[in-house]
């Protein structure tokens, strides 16, 4: 197996970095935490998904700079336990994501 080729693109004079990894005959793993991809990708689909990557990149930071709001609030640790392992089972890659999510379903 080939070892992961390191990368970056330049987006108003700041680099983000990404990586490519063949993943066998087919796929690629491509890692960009700037663009939150962290995923497998059919190799038919990289040229596609690297002609994209600034745009998706400055829609993330985008999507971040809306997301600035935070709520706090203390919990004893075995809850903070309870609440991770919850996220985990439907999922959730984190805490803040989860209680968003059930805190806006109606």
């Amino acid at each position: 197996m080939k070892t992961a080729s390191k990368h970056s693109i330049t987006i108003n004079n700041k680099k983000y970095f990404y990586s490519l990894e063949p993943k066998g005959s087919k796929t690629t793993f491509v890692e960009c935490e700037a663009a939150k991809i962290n995923q497998k990708f059919l190799n038919e689909d990289i040229p596609t998904l690297l002609n994209d990557l600034s745009n998706l990149i400055l829609a993330e930071k985008k999507y971040q700079h809306q997301q600035s709001a935070i709520i706090r609030f203390r919990i004893k640790p075995e809850d903070k336990k309870l609440i991770e392992q919850k996220a985990r089972k439907r999922g959730y890659d984190n805490i803040s994501t989860f209680m968003r999510d059930l805190a806006l379903t109606n």
